[in-house]
């Protein structure tokens, strides 16, 4: 059973911690990569997607011009730890159980009655699950509903860490594996229902809503996708607190001293982390920044 859910948690981690998921230049039909610059500096930044399906493959062409301009390349967490089955077993407290309580005895009983119904609806026995704590549960049903609907392809971030590993581009990173593995573990705050009910308020929304998503983020609509993506958090927003906006306040900190140095940084950080009110993108524009979208 260990091995089993090991495996199992290096999937979700690899999927989700990259994630851990756009308000400039409202341009259809082009990626979310932009182009935000300062005086003669300039930094890149594009929104990814964790899970992609094969058929995204080659990616837009606004990526690999992004890409290949620049010499640093900045994402979430430092990728290759997080890939090590090493630390698929560090993160397994924040996944699972280890004090001899289960699942059923962590949640009100009709938080578990919901997601017992979901479960049955969709031919999974809620006994393999028990180990899981609402966390995991939560990651695991997620990734495994985007796997179900052809997302089996490594996301953006995996893809150009390879290529900037390979190319011998300086690398680096705004979250330490270990503060992504803190940011899971704070999720639900002191309400373990929270992540249950939230997850089962997504998956409600079916395949029309990943698709929905995934066509945003393809068609680089950054509005729409900020509707779509962001507007999940509507009633959630401690999860929202925890994922977006404390991680986008930090990185900004990160950011702006990219301007006046050395060297051209391409920033690859999930999607959602762009848009909106608190949007990485938003707040450069606001402290008057230059933001513009690449185009075919």
């Amino acid at each position: 059973m260990k091995g089993k859910f090991t495996s199992k948690f290096k999937t979700v981690l690899s999927a989700t911690i990259a994630s851990l998921a756009l308000s400039a230049s409202l341009v259809v039909n082009a990626a979310p990569v932009y182009k935000v610059s300062k005086g003669g500096d300039t930094v890149y930044i594009g929104g990814t997607i964790h899970l992609l399906t094969d058929k995204d493959y080659p990616l837009q062409p606004e990526f690999e011009e992004a890409y290949m301009a620049s010499d640093e390349i900045y994402f979430e967490t430092d990728i290759g730890v997080i890939n090590d089955p090493a630390f698929g077993m560090k993160a397994m407290p924040y996944l699972a159980y280890t004090d001899g309580s289960n699942l059923k005895a962590g949640l009100k009983p009709e938080t578990f009655s919901k997601l017992d119904t979901y479960m049955q609806s969709k031919g999974l026995p809620i006994q393999q699950f028990m180990p899981l704590n609402p966390t995991g549960v939560m990651l695991t049903l997620t990734v495994m509903e985007y796997q179900a609907q052809g997302f089996t392809a490594k996301g953006v971030d995996e893809h150009f860490y390879t290529r900037s590993v390979s190319d011998s581009k300086t690398i680096g990173w705004f979250e330490e594996p270990d503060e992504q593995l803190a940011i899971i573990g704070a999720m639900g705050g002191d309400d373990p229902d929270l992540l249950i009910e939230y997850t089962l308020i997504e998956l409600a929304k079916g395949t029309e809503a990943i698709g929905e998503l995934h066509d945003s983020w393809r068609l680089g609509d950054m509005q729409r996708l900020s509707a779509v993506g962001l507007g999940s958090f509507e009633g959630f927003e401690e999860m929202y607190d925890v994922m977006i906006k404390n991680r986008n306040d930090k990185w900004m900190t990160e950011i702006k001293p990219m301007f006046g140095d050395e060297g051209t940084e391409l920033i690859l950080v999930g999607a959602l982390h762009l848009p909106g009110p608190d949007g990485v993108l938003t707040q450069l524009e606001a402290l008057g920044y230059k933001v513009e979208k690449l185009s075919e």
